[in-house]
C-alpha cells in the first residue's frame, strides 16, 4: 500500500489496478467494506471488477453483501458469492450488475429461490456463467423463469427436483454443464436435459456424490453427447459397458472429438474391477476415440501402474500422441 504514496499521479494510476480484484480475506474485509461503502465521494466500487468473497467466513448482516454489490455494480463482472449473508437484500441488489458475466453461488449456504434468483438475472445480457448454490435452492415457480441470452457454463447443484431438470426447456447456448452434489437427481432426470442440449456441449462433468444414481446410470452419456471435447464420469455410477461398441459407437460423418477423459472415484469397496484399462484400451483401438489425447484416472480407483494391461492403454495413447495421467 505504501507505493501508493509517492504521489498523486502515482496513486491515480494504481488505484484501480488495486481495486480491480482485490483479495479479500476474513482479516480485511471489515475495513474493505468501511472504505467501499462509506466513503461515497471517492466511489472506489467504480474500480471493482471482480469480487470474491469465497474466503470471507464469519457471518455478517445481508446487508453489507448487498451494499458492496450496489457500490460496485457499475463494472462488476465476476462475483463469487460468500457461504453466508447472502439472502434476499443481495439478490436485489444484484439486479444492478447488468454487466456480470460469472455468477458462482456454489458456497452459499442459505435457501435461494430459484423464481427469486432468475428475476435478479433475467436482463443479464453478458450472463456466461452461472453456478447454482451446493445446499438449497427453492424451486417453486421455476416454470416461468428466463434464462439470460448468452449463457455458456451452468453448474447444477444442491437441491434441484426432478420436475424441475425434466420440464425445464434448457438453453441452447450451453456448451459446459457440470452436476455436483445433486441428490435428487435420477438418471432419468439427467437423460431428459441430454436429450435437449446434448449435442451442444462440449464440456460435462459429474462429481460425487449424486446418490440417486444407480452404479450404471451413466453409461448411456455417448449416445446423448457426441460432441464431447472433455468428459468426467464417475465410476461409482458407471461401469465398462460404457465405453462398449452399444454405447461407445463410431461416428459416421466425422471423428468424435473427445480429447480429455477423467475417470474419478469415491474409493468405495468394488469399484476397482467396474473399468479395466483393456476397455478404454479397445475403444482406442477400434478407431472409437480417435481424438482422445489425455486419461486422467483417480487413484481411488485401484489400478496397477505398473501391470501389462495399464502399458497397453499407454502404448495405444501415444500412437495418437496422447499420455495417461494420475489425477490426485
Amino acid at each position: 500500500m505504501n507505493y501508493l504514496l509517492v504521489c498523486r499521479n502515482w496513486y491515480a494510476m494504481c488505484l484501480p489496478k488495486l481495486y480491480y480484484a482485490p483479495a479479500l480475506t476474513s482479516k480485511n474485509f471489515n475495513g474493505f467494506v468501511d472504505t467501499i461503502i462509506i466513503n461515497k465521494k471517492k466511489n472506489l466500487g467504480h474500480y471493482v471488477f471482480e469480487l470474491n468473497l469465497s474466503t470471507i467466513l464469519q457471518s455478517g448482516r445481508n446487508s453489507f453483501v448487498s451494499k458492496l454489490l450496489r457500490r460496485c455494480c457499475s463494472n462488476l463482472t465476476k462475483f463469487i458469492a460468500p457461504q453466508t449473508s447472502f439472502g434476499y437484500a443481495p439478490l436485489i441488489s444484484l439486479k444492478s450488475c447488468h454487466d456480470l458475466k460469472f455468477l458462482d453461488l456454489g458456497l452459499v449456504s442459505e435457501t435461494v429461490k430459484l423464481k427469486e434468483l432468475f428475476s435478479a438475472i433475467k436482463n443479464f445480457t453478458k450472463l456466461t456463467h452461472l453456478s447454482f448454490p451446493r445446499s438449497s435452492i427453492d424451486c417453486q415457480g421455476f416454470q416461468d423463469i428466463q434464462w439470460p441470452q448468452n449463457l455458456r457454463y451452468l453448474k447444477l447443484s444442491g437441491g434441484i427436483t426432478n420436475e424441475f431438470v425434466i420440464d425445464t426447456k434448457w438453453p441452447t447456448t450451453i456448451t459446459t454443464l457440470e452436476f455436483s452434489y445433486c441428490p435428487q437427481i435420477t438418471e432419468l432426470s439427467i437423460y431428459s436435459l441430454l436429450s435437449q442440449i446434448g449435442d451442444n456441449l462440449k464440456h460435462l462433468f459429474f462429481h460425487y456424490p449424486m446418490p440417486s444414481l444407480a452404479e450404471n446410470s451413466l453409461d448411456h452419456v455417448f449416445t446423448y453427447c457426441a460432441n464431447l471435447i472433455s468428459l468426467q464420469l464417475m465410476v461409482d455410477y458407471c461401469s465398462k459397458w460404457c465405453f462398449s461398441e452399444f454405447m461407445l459407437s463410431k461416428l459416421v460423418e466425422y471423428d468424435r472429438p473427445l480429447k480429455t477423459l477423467y475417470l474419478e472415484c469415491s474409493g468405495s469397496l468394488g469399484l476397482a474391477s467396474k473399468i479395466h484399462p483393456d476397455d478404454l484400451t479397445i475403444a482406442i483401438l477400434e478407431s472409437r476415440l480417435p481424438c482422445l489425447k489425455n486419461i486422467c484416472v483417480s487413484p481411488k480407483l485401484g489400478w496397477n501402474m505398473k501391470s501389462d494391461e495399464v502399458a497397453d492403454l499407454v502404448v495405444s495413447l501415444e500412437d495418437q500422441d496422447g499420455s495417461l495421467y494420475l489425477n490426485y
